[in-house]
């Protein structure tokens, strides 16, 4: 059986270590199912190993961050 990519969705000792969540693994596909099934890892594809790059705006414009004018109290 191939190795699967899992994530951490909850604290997890593996091989006597302690990971935290997020933490990712290359694991049996047997051991990666199991932890998946019991909602502590989560299955990582190629799409989520990848930061996204996509705009939250349906136009493909970016969305500025609102200024803030700070009285300076003359």
């Amino acid at each position: 059986m191939p190795n699967l990519s899992i994530e951490l969705l909850k604290p997890h000792t593996h091989a006597g270590k302690r990971l935290a969540v997020g933490e990712r693994l290359d694991i049996h596909e047997a051991s990666a199912r199991w932890l998946i099934a019991q909602g502590v890892a989560r299955l990582v594809t190629p799409e989520s190993s990848i930061p996204s790059l996509k705009s939250s705006r349906r136009d493909g414009s970016a969305v500025a961050a609102p200024s803030t004018h700070t009285p300076t109290g003359d």
